[in-house]
């Protein structure tokens, strides 16, 4: 909610008469709290059933955090992304101070009220990858729920650490009550998901909805999530798969890079691309950039490690 209404905010800087009015819909996601993301549908849990409010007309405007949205949207649709981008970085919640370095994570002081191996809370197979590269000791553990329910878990004691969106912390204000008990993942050493960060806003694809939405239209993280997102699917892989990506401007340049893990995070490949950027570029170029990427890490391995965690879920659903 905190996102829809900073977005009604922005609307009404430039059309101060507009009426608007919220309609709040559960997702599957947001219904189902108690199994892994990957086991109740992984890509669209979010989105089915507000696409299906677009479709039928009952609402206008859906507001997505962009890392949750699939890549390509249905027939009819049209995806606007906003900015500025908040930040895109991982973020370590802890009850006592830790830091993080490429050797790992590690408690600021020692503390006995810590276990060992350290119990980390995601179902992030993305963020269960990357922690397994820096702390292969380290014991993942589910954790679903809003971002409260998650601290409210943590503090319990369920767990060591959480690993949670610095965006999603920023917008709800909260840098201030973790003091001492939050720290970020360098995007150098970990990367985040393709789009994390931004807001994707869906609409129908029709001219009225396109004009209303254009004053927000932001080019440039258009681009670099456009190239993060078409990366990700050229691979085949869904949003809830171990792989990364982050798009960053950098004096006329678009610096692409990305990454393909197995779940223990030892077959890890990394990939980077660039091109010249300016605001006449057109976003199909940092697409195709994303692409060429995506088949640089492809004809490194990249398919082989995605079937292999393919096949592992599809056993497990099985098993279900």
């Amino acid at each position: 909610m905190i996102q829809s209404h900073w977005i009604i905010q922005r609307l009404h800087q430039h059309w101060p008469n507009l009426e608007i009015t919220i309609e709040q819909i559960r997702t599957t996601g947001d219904r189902i709290t108690d199994l892994p993301l990957t086991s109740i549908g992984g890509d669209g849990v979010f989105v089915t059933e507000i696409e299906r409010a677009l479709a039928e007309r009952r609402i206008d405007l859906a507001v997505h955090s962009l890392k949750d949205l699939p890549t390509a949207q249905p027939d009819g649709m049209r995806l606007v992304v906003t900015g500025p981008r908040e930040d895109v970085r991982d973020a370590f919640i802890s009850n006592v101070p830790f830091r993080i370095s490429p050797a790992g994570l590690f408690p600021v002081t020692p503390d006995a009220s810590l276990t060992q191996p350290l119990r980390i809370g995601t179902c992030s197979l993305r963020r269960t990858a990357q922690v397994r590269w820096l702390s292969p000791d380290a014991d993942i553990l589910p954790l679903r729920g809003n971002v409260d329910t998650r601290l409210r878990k943590l503090e319990l004691g369920n767990y060591d650490g959480i690993l949670l969106a610095a965006a999603g912390l920023h917008r709800m204000d909260l840098q201030e009550r973790l003091a001492g008990r939050l720290a970020y993942f360098p995007v150098d050493l970990f990367l985040p998901a393709p789009g994390q960060g931004a807001l994707g806003l869906e609409i129908r694809d029709e001219p009225e909805w396109r004009e209303l939405l254009a004053p927000l239209h932001d080019p440039a993280v258009q681009a670099a999530t456009g190239a993060e997102r078409m990366f990700m699917r050229r691979l085949g892989a869904g949003c809830y798969l171990p792989v990364a990506a982050y798009g960053e401007m950098v004096d006329g340049m678009l610096t692409l890079r990305g990454l393909v893990t197995s779940l223990d995070g030892q077959q890890r490949i990394n990939v980077m691309q660039q091109m010249p950027w300016t605001p006449a570029t057109s976003i199909e170029c940092a697409e195709h950039l994303g692409v060429t990427m995506a088949e640089e890490a492809l004809a490194q391995g990249a398919n082989e490690i995605i079937s292999a965690i393919d096949s592992t879920r599809e056993q497990e659903g099985q098993r279900v």
